[in-house]
Order: structure tokens, then C-alpha cells, then sequence
């Protein structure tokens, strides 16, 4: 059985998901095709399960209805039994049954649902993880298939994360690590984050409570943020904001304990590599949009999802307390 995945948005949404195409692999004995944005390409040909990537730019956020040709060509000169798709855009739906894809399996969202042939319940506060799994279990008969995000950084990164780290003194196995993403965290667009001050208070709570080694990770608009926090860090702290690549910042992140980071990527990378996370949310819904399972928590501004829960709204406090029952 041929299958494409199709995920619209960047590369949070590609992440997220990443469950979904390793089941998807698993369950057909096959990789999988993957159509996702520019931006989340190099990403997706790393996932588990995956076969070839598409890139698409007409899958962008807030791309233009003429972008989408590209998607249509691809799909069009394959011959593919299935298309998954992992987006609520009825532009990026009509595409796909314009490909006549045979069987089109997604979410429903609306007025688009006619153009697929196999819908599964979805509501707004839904994990979007989630929900785009159980369309793996509609293309598996009903069975269930447990399978997890899984993304490999590759030997030369994970070698290069693990010299970074033991030269900077804190891979000695037995203490407690924590990465900290301050900032935009790879993200495409903008990311509304937390104060640095906040972040050099809890990453000295965390030091001083737990013995933790704090690493801070992100691109290169973050290094504003990481060197905003030295004026209130009062423990020693490894910077690579702004210094890696995203595929070392993942290995790095596969050799902590925890990540604490707002809604960026990083959060659904960190699931992919098997670590622990914390995710702050303001005006957008962790509920939806965070790491599915046990061991990622979700931080809410109260009033959830909202243009006026800000993510001022958490104290430290409440970080620490889930990082805490996180550990």
C-alpha cells in the first residue's frame, strides 16, 4: 500500500506528527511518503518510517492557493492508494482529491469533510497528535498501533553533542540535566516566550533544589534571551543558543533529563529523541498543540487559549511544580 502523509503548517506540525507516520510504517511494512513545508523537510527525512520527503511550499502557513500546484503534481504522477492528511485547510484538501488519491483519510474540520473518503472525529481542544493517530488505526482495521515520534540526529551529531558536552562539564551520568529553550526555538514564525528573568529564576531554583546542570538551547534569535538571563543567573549555566544546528540541538536535548521550552518545535523534537518535557502556554492551547503523553506537561495561561492569557501569567512556581512531577 502506497501512502503519503501530508502535513500542512511547519515543522511543529511535522513533528507532532511523527507518531503517526512511524505507525503508519509499522502497520504497512513499507516507508512512508511525507508532503510537508520547505521548512520542516530536512526534519521529516530523518523521522522514523519515512521514505521521501515532498517538499511543498504551498504547505506553508498562510501560503497561496497557487503554491499548492506543486503538491497536486507530485501526488498526481505517483500512483498512491492512500492519503493521510494532517490539516484542517480545505485549499490543502481540494488538492489532494484533485490528485485522485483513491482513499483520503483526515480530521473533521468542517466544510471540507466531503473531500475525504474517511473522516475521524476531531474537537477543538483535542491533542492534534492524537487525533491524527487514530487515523493510523482507521487504515489499520481498527486495530490498535502504538508507535512513537522517533527522530534520529545522526552519528555525527550525537558524537558532536556529546564532546560539546562532556568539555563543558556536564555529562557525567548522575546529575540531573535540563535544557532550557528561552526563546523562538527553531520556530517559523514568531514565538510569543516567557521573560528571561523568569527563566534565570527557575534555572536557579533548579540548581539550587535539584543539583541541575542547565543547558540553554535555540537559534540564533535567542542568544538575545540567553544573554538577558546571565544578568539573573546566579549558577552556571552552557549557552548554545544560536550555535548548533537543529540536529545537534536534538541530540543534545536526547542527553537531558527534561526540556522546558514555550510553544516552539523544540517541545515535539524533544518527544522524537524520548525526553521529558514542560511546555509553557499562553494564547495558544497546550491541550491541542503540546507533546501527547504522561511525561510531557503543559503549563496554561489562565484564561486558556486566549489573546489575553499571556504567558506572564506563569509564575516559576508553577514551572517548578511540573518539572517536578515530570521528574
Amino acid at each position: 500500500m502506497n501512502i503519503v502523509v501530508v502535513v500542512s503548517g511547519g515543522l511543529t506540525e511535522t513533528l507532532q506528527a511523527a507518531p503517526l507516520i512511524a505507525g503508519l510504517a509499522t502497520a504497512s511494512d513499507d516507508p512512508v511518503l511525507v508532503a510537508c513545508p520547505p521548512s520542516a523537510a530536512e526534519v521529516a527525512r530523518d523521522l522514523a518510517g519515512v521514505g521521501e520527503v515532498v517538499s511543498a511550499s504551498g504547505l506553508a502557513d498562510h501560503a497561496g492557493l497557487l503554491r499548492l500546484g506543486r503538491l497536486w503534481f507530485e501526488l498526481r504522477r505517483r500512483r498512491l492508494d492512500v492519503a493521510v492528511v494532517c490539516s484542517d485547510s480545505s485549499r490543502v484538501r481540494a488538492t489532494v482529491y484533485a490528485a485522485a488519491v483513491p482513499r483520503r483519510v483526515g480530521p473533521r474540520s468542517g466544510l471540507s469533510d466531503p473531500l475525504l473518503s474517511d473522516r475521524v472525529p476531531s474537537e477543538s481542544d483535542q491533542n492534534r497528535g492524537l487525533v491524527w493517530l487514530e487515523l493510523c488505526r482507521v487504515l489499520a482495521d481498527g486495530s490498535v498501533v502504538a508507535a512513537e515520534a522517533q527522530f534520529n540526529p545522526g552519528a555525527a551529531a550525537t558524537t558532536m553533542a556529546e564532546q560539546l558536552l562532556l568539555s563543558n562539564g556536564v555529562e557525567n551520568g548522575s546529575r540531573l540535566l535540563v535544557a532550557i529553550a528561552p526563546g523562538q526555538g527553531f520556530a517559523d514564525g514568531s514565538v510569543v516566550a516567557w521573560s528571561p528573568e523568569r527563566y534565570a529564576h527557575l534555572a536557579n531554583r533548579l540548581t539550587s533544589r535539584h543539583g541541575a546542570g542547565v543547558i540553554l538551547v535555540g537559534d540564533e534569535r535567542d542568544r538575545g534571551a540567553a544573554e538577558a538571563m546571565r544578568l539573573d543567573l546566579a549558577s552556571q549555566t552552557v549557552d548554545f543558543c544560536g550555535e548548533l544546528n537543529l540536529a545537534t540541538t536534538a541530540a543534545v536535548i536526547a542527553r537531558c533529563d527534561l526540556l522546558v521550552a514555550a510553544d516552539t518545535p523544540l517541545l515535539h523534537l524533544a518527544a522524537a529523541v524520548g525526553t521529558a518535557s514542560v511546555g509553557l502556554f499562553g494564547p495558544t492551547s497546550g491541550r491541542r498543540r503540546a507533546p501527547a503523553g504522561s511525561e510531557h506537561r503543559v503549563v496554561q495561561a489562565i484564561p486558556a487559549g486566549g489573546p489575553e492569557a499571556t504567558l506572564e501569567h506563569i509564575r516559576v512556581d508553577d514551572v517548578l511544580a511540573g518539572i517536578e512531577s515530570a521528574l
